[in-house]
């Protein structure tokens, strides 16, 4: 064994058994028995069975590994003698019998690992049919398995503990499922295998049920025998030579044929010790498979095609050289067409490693045929030929030069094994074709499986085909191929046999010439079939594009249609290109051709742009057409539509703090399971840590797919396909140290569940990758200009260069900013500013803020708990409260900290937060610094906030429902009456954040208790900002006494912060002063917002779901539109901040408009021409030919309601 790394085996549980807890009795019976059986047909070792089998190594090898499993994929290891593996078979045996199983069916629902391997001789030590399927992810194949179970009959379910757990609830919504007895097998005890009895066991005797890939309605499941495992076992020893001086390295998934019988059963026949690794463990890190397979000396190994490939592409030159290929002396592919080409990239990238090319044994089989059903002479060259495609398609065998046009390179399969015959028939008149003629293979011999689990007729048609010489039965493989001086090629399938016009097509070589038609089709993710069409059958090709923005689809369809036409002389019906990891393939990643046809005709797949012959048209697909401005503003009762509420289920950082910054408003995953193991011991804190990794990795891997990244980003529906989502959970394991325990990866779906796995699992430690040794530190660790985040940020400034414009950020003001703002000593027309009621700036406020400074200074010089207490703070703060209607008020320095100290002070572990999808950032913050879990409601949404308290409330100690007043990116509010309902029904807290409310909402301007004429102590917190409305700096948060006299002695953000400044508190309660005495200034401002929103939406402007307040967006629809909006806005005398991606989707990037009550009717009505003016030259499709430019002055119909005074 190589000593390249450390391995850390782990100790055996305490009720292991060892190989003297056999009975030394079982293995004279086992002897017994074993002498006086009659040889199987083909087969070179006595036992007619699995049982027997078993018990014979565990007699005569008991203390020999017999597996090896690595939990984490490299050095965590378990192993198992035989002897373990007979104990534990005899326990799981024994209590099945003690339920009365014998002769039923048993589902085995595990993950990849041992536990399944000792379910799996449990069932056929008690006699039962095993019947292996994977455990379900979610809800998405519970149908899957609900309809095996039905299909099967079965009458128990087998599991693991955590799976089990699990998967409670799904159970408890799929009433066929109830029916079944669930047990989770690693929770009973060894010692009953004491009780276990020898059942009726036979070579004819049903060992399990092989479930192929197929319709979710219509499983079927493959009879494999005893007899049929027995004799396949002989067939593969047969083939590879094998020698039990051999061992194998295994990472198939178990419940498939491949991994079941090659990875688990082979080594058993021969006795010899196999490595086994979850698929995940190597999807996550191909170098993984090659590692185990150096260390542990393994000579046998392999997998499908794509596998191979995938080692090229991701194993570096680095992990290369800690490689020890030299004895693996075999190399299987199979499962899926073998291409020479990676044959060759895979020998030439591994030889410096020792691989052999000659290592490589193509082969071919089936469930239905058991496993193998040929293969060639180990240690022998592949054999390789190039055929006339042509002659192919019109079922003659023609060998063609390598270089010669129309050529098709095949890799044999090798031949007949053993007692087994291959005919190639005709699949029409079932005569048999001799060599050189394509046909149907069709196979025959004892590994041929019995049939199809309760389909009689479909068994016959399949598995008892007579040929026209009286031959039979066969195996019906469906697969079409030939047979070439004994040497079986396989060419396609029968059933995606595409046949236009009388002529025979193989859909594998017209995917081929799509994929080499367009720089921007993706490789190996497209499907080729016929539709019936008129009578006759027309082409239609499928195919998914690269991940680019700026694909030009009239482009890729026209050469797509070439080269179909030049390769082929056939004309394309239709050409669909999909949306990225989105094409129907198998569990093991095989394209479902009959699944994309099902979508094609049923209009579901995921297309990006369809062209058609009917039409001659390319259609893009709605969601990437540029929509009709009309048809972005359609909004539902609840402000955004449905579909963008959806999609950003997770808070946007508002623009006013981070415009350019990467967005972390977090939204909390579904609520744990009623048993969650405990959270490793970490400070809450980190956890903000934690989710920036998450978004940087899935950033890193995703690229320009993941710009809608928030926390409740679903990672699954990026586009990303399961090898890259395995890349992101690679890496994470490398930042943070350890590894994600399998159970929980399938549950892992959004960068919430991910952050909350890290912080549970791997406790948020921070490690250096692999490579930095003794202290090595990189560079972008030490050296900020190095940094990703600050790289990131020189990425995102960029577009501001690449559009030709001025940076529209920091811009510096020489005065008051108000209704104008002087900018370069140039005044402007200013909607930047919310001061909305005039009052930063007005002389009064002014003067007492003055007077404040000349009476205590410039500083309190103090926290307010110790010696910073002033006069001006009580005053204020009883003011805050008299003017919203509470018992008392705390004022803060700041609004952003405000929230975040006082919610992560108030609610911790054990608590829930429950927060509108579109959360500012500062409530995320506090939500993260608390601990408590979160969860997030579709925006306004409070219909989805009261199913998720009736789902959840009663898990949680404290529960804290918080909204804002007015939203700040989209100037909506919501339906406050309706939240404190459900506050008032569930026993929770109730937070409103006022800080875009306060002073512009209700009559008065005392916000959206006055608004909606509700009682302001029917809200617990109500939280607002002093420096839009109050003309100041600060928050505030007012509510009952008891709450403020709480937080004034403990809330960290106050006892240890200083006081607010005198002038801060002064120019404070002088605003509210002022507001009371003059509050036409609200009215003003209601106008003056009414009027903007008004002639914005005649002009044809988007406004969003802005409702009558003071925050109007113009969304453009792209970043860039908006910086040149911007910045041609500017070059008239008029100042608005653009808002980019990342801070909102890049198809919601816009200007938002404050508007005060110092606006004119002049400024604007000048304002919202002037936008329609230039998003006419910007962009002549966002308005429409045809629409009016906005009026300058009031028309004769429009009654202008007169203004207050200023």
């Amino acid at each position: 064994m190589s000593a390249a790394s450390p391995v850390r085996r782990v100790e055996r549980p305490p009720d292991a058994l060892s190989a003297a807890a056999v009975p030394r009795h079982a293995c004279e019976e086992t002897h017994r028995t074993v002498d006086h059986l009659d040889q199987l047909p083909g087969s070179f070792f006595g036992p007619a069975n699995l049982v027997e089998l078993l018990e014979h190594r565990a007699c005569h090898q008991g203390d020999d590994v017999g597996f090896r499993f690595l939990n984490d994929g490299e050095k965590e290891v378990v192993e198992w003698t035989y002897a373990d593996l007979n104990a534990r078979a005899r326990a799981i045996a024994a209590s099945l019998q003690a339920m009365g199983m014998e002769g039923e069916r048993a589902l085995l629902l595990y993950p990849s690992g041992l536990d399944f391997i000792a379910a799996f001789f449990g069932c056929l030590f008690a006699g039962v049919t095993a019947v292996p399927a994977y455990p379900p992810r979610r809800n998405r194949n519970m149908a899957r398995i609900e309809a095996i179970a039905n299909d099967a009959e079965a009458k128990v379910a087998l599991t693991t503990f955590d799976v089990l757990e699990r998967v409670q609830t799904m159970i408890a919504d799929t009433p066929a499922l109830q029916q079944i007895r669930w047990r989770a097998t690693d929770q009973w005890d060894l010692a009953a295998s004491d009780e276990w009895r020898r059942p009726e066991v036979h070579g004819d005797t049903l060992a399990f049920l092989q479930y192929t890939s197929g319709s979710t309605g219509t499983p079927k499941g493959v009879m494999l025998t005893h007899a049929n495992l027995m004799h396949n076992s002989a067939m593969i020893a047969y083939a590879f030579e094998h020698s039990r001086s051999g061992s194998g390295m295994f990472w198939l998934p178990l419940y498939h044929d491949m991994g079941l019988i090659g990875g688990v059963l082979q080594p058993l026949y021969m006795g010899q010790p196999n490595t086994l690794m979850s698929p995940t463990h190597f999807l996550q890190k191909p170098v993984r498979w090659l590692q185990a397979i150096s260390q542990w000396g393994a000579t046998i190994s392999g997998g499908p095609n794509f596998a191979y490939d995938l080692c090229v592409e991701k194993i570096t030159g680095a992990q290369k050289r800690t490689l020890d290929l030299s004895r693996w002396t075999l190399a299987f592919n199979g499962a899926e067409p073998v291409r020479a080409e990676t044959m060759e990239r895979f020998s030439a990238a591994f030889a410096e490693c020792g691989f052999k090319q000659e290592a490589f044994y193509p082969c071919y089989g089936l469930a239905e045929a058991t496993l193998i059903v040929s293969g060639g002479y180990k240690q022998s060259p592949a054999v390789v030929r190039t055929f006339d495609l042509p002659a192919l398609e019109n079922h003659q065998v023609v060998e063609a030069r390598d270089e010669a046009d129309n050529a098709r390179t095949l890799v044999g399969s090798g031949g007949n094994l053993l007692d087994q015959t291959i005919v190639i028939a005709d699949p029409e008149t079932f005569e048999a074709l001799g060599e050189d003629r394509v046909g149907e293979i069709w196979v025959n011999g004892p590994s041929v499986a019995e049939g199809y689990w309760g389909r009689d007729e479909q068994s016959l048609e399949t598995f008892g085909a007579q040929l026209t010489d009286g031959r039979g039965p066969f195996l019906r493989t469906g697969d079409l191929g030939f047979l070439n001086n004994g040497e079986l090629f396989v060419t396609g399938r029968l059933k995606d046999l595409i046949i236009l016009r009388g002529v025979n097509y193989y859909p594998q070589d017209i995917e081929q010439s799509v994929q080499q038609a367009h720089p921007a089709i993706a490789p190996g993710a497209g499907a080729a079939f016929a539709v019936g069409a008129e009578g006759s059958e027309r082409l239609v090709v499928v195919n998914e594009t690269v991940r680019r923005r700026d694909l030009d689809f009239e482009e890729i369809v026209a050469a797509v249609r070439k080269q179909v036409a030049r390769d082929h002389e056939q004309a394309v019906a239709a050409v669909v290109l999909l949306k990225t990891g989105s094409i129907p393939k198998t569990s093991s990643g095989k394209i479902q051709r009959h699944a994309c046809k099902d979508g094609f005709l049923a209009g579901t797949l995921a297309a990006v742009a369809t062209w058609s012959a009917e039409t001659g048209e390319v259609e893009i697909a709605a969601s990437l057409r540029k929509r009709s401005r009309a048809e972005e503003a359609q909004l539902d009762s609840d402000g955004l539509d449905a579909a963008l509420d959806a999609e950003q289920a997770g808070a946007k950082l508002d623009a006013e703090e981070a415009a350019l910054a990467d967005r972390n408003g977090a939204a909390e995953a579904p609520a744990a399971p009623t048993k969650p193991q405990p959270a490793a011991a970490i400070p809450s804190e980190k956890l903000g840590e934690i989710v920036d990794v998450v978004y940087a990795k899935v950033r890193e891997i995703g690229r320009e797919r993941v710009k809608e990244l928030d926390w409740d980003t679903n990672i699954v529906e990026l586009g990303l396909d399961s090898l890259e989502r395995m890349e992101i959970v690679a890496a994470l394991e490398d930042h943070f140290g350890g590894r994600f325990p399998d159970h929980v990866l399938p549950n892992m779906e959004t960068c919430g569940e991910v952050a909350e796995a890290i912080q549970q699992y791997l406790g948020g430690r921070v490690e250096l990758p692999a490579g930095h040794a003794h202290g090595e530190v990189a560079e972008e660790d030490y050296v900020f200009a190095k940094s990703p985040e600050f790289l990131r940020l020189l990425e995102n400034k960029q577009l501001t260069e690449r559009a030709g414009l001025p940076n529209p950020f920091f811009t510096v003001h020489e005065g008051i900013t108000n209704d104008r703002t002087t900018i370069g000593g140039q005044e402007y027309v200013n909607f930047c500013s919310y001061n909305y009621l005039g009052m930063s700036g007005d002389p009064a406020v002014i003067k007492a803020t003055q007077d404040a400074v000349a009476r205590f200074g410039t500083s309190v010089s103090a926290s307010r708990l110790v010696s910073g207490e002033k006069t001006l703070h009580r005053k204020l703060e009883r003011g805050i409260a008299d003017f919203i209607g509470t018992e008392d008020a705390i004022v803060m320095v700041g609004g952003h900290s405000t929230n975040e100290s006082i919610i992560g002070h108030l609610f911790g572990p054990g608590d829930l937060i429950l927060h509108d999808a579109l959360s500012h950032n500062s409530i995320m913050q506090g939500a993260i610094l608390s601990g408590a879990r979160r969860r997030p409601f579709a925006h306004n949404d409070w219909r989805e906030c009261g199913r998720i308290l009736d789902q959840i409330r009663h898990e949680y100690r404290r529960v804290l429902i918080v909204v804002e007043g007015v939203y700040s990116m989209d100037g909506d509010y919501p339906d406050l009456p309706q939240f404190v309902e459900l506050k008032k029904k569930h026993k929770c807290y109730m937070m409103v954040d006022e800080a875009h409310s306060i002073g512009t909402m209700g009559l008065h301007g005392r916000g959206m208790s006055e608004h909606f004429g509700i009682n302001p102590r029917d809200v617990d917190i109500w939280m607002g900002t002093l420096s839009k409305s109050f003309g100041s700096c600060g928050g505030y948060i007012a509510g009952q006494a008891e709450l403020i006299e709480y937080l004034k002695y403990t809330a960290p953000g106050f006892v240890y912060s200083v006081g607010l400044s005198p002038a801060n508190t002064a120019s404070a309660l002088a605003s509210i002063e002022l507001l009371q005495e003059e509050p036409e200034r609200v009215a003003r401002l209601a106008e003056n917002s009414r009027l903007f929103l008004r002639l914005a939406k005649d002009a044809g402007l988007n406004t969003g779901a802005s409702n009558n307040t003071p925050v109007i967006p113009v969304i453009t629809g792209n970043s860039e539109h908006a910086l040149r909006l911007s910045h041609q806005l500017f070059v008239r005398g008029i100042n608005v901040q653009p808002i980019l991606y990342p801070a909102v989707e890049e198809r919601a990037a816009r200007l938002r408009f404050f508007i005060t009550a110092s606006h004119t009717p002049e400024q604007i009505r000048t304002t919202v021409r002037a936008v329609a003016e230039e998003l006419d030259r910007i962009d002549p499709s966002y308005r429409g030919a045809d629409r009016p430019l906005p009026p300058l002055s009031p028309q004769r119909d429009e009654v202008e309601a007169p203004l207050p005074p200023r």
